[in-house]
């Protein structure tokens, strides 16, 4: 039996970092993500299951989860040096 492949990206946010949606009238969105040098760009089939919307609305709470604790951490002076560590 193979292993399941496992792949890991990490992208550091710089201030040209960039979180872009685009919508299609006649084929599915387009989600990119760009920093640094790397571009990610998630795309879906043209035909979709709710699996696709699962995955996609997993992302929108995740991403918003993600965005609450960023400003929690800015409003208080940054990230902790001892929880970087």
């Amino acid at each position: 039996m193979m292993a399941a492949r496992t792949s890991a990206l990490s992208l550091p946010v710089e201030p040209r970092s960039r979180a872009v949606f685009q919508s299609y009238a006649c084929r599915t969105p387009l989600f990119t993500l760009t920093t640094g040098g790397v571009l990610v760009s998630l795309t879906l089939p043209e035909r979709l299951s709710a699996a696709h919307v699962e995955f996609a609305r997993g992302l929108a709470e995740q991403a918003a989860a993600y965005a609450i604790e960023v400003e929690r951490l800015y409003r208080n002076g940054g990230a902790s040096r001892k929880a970087a560590a």
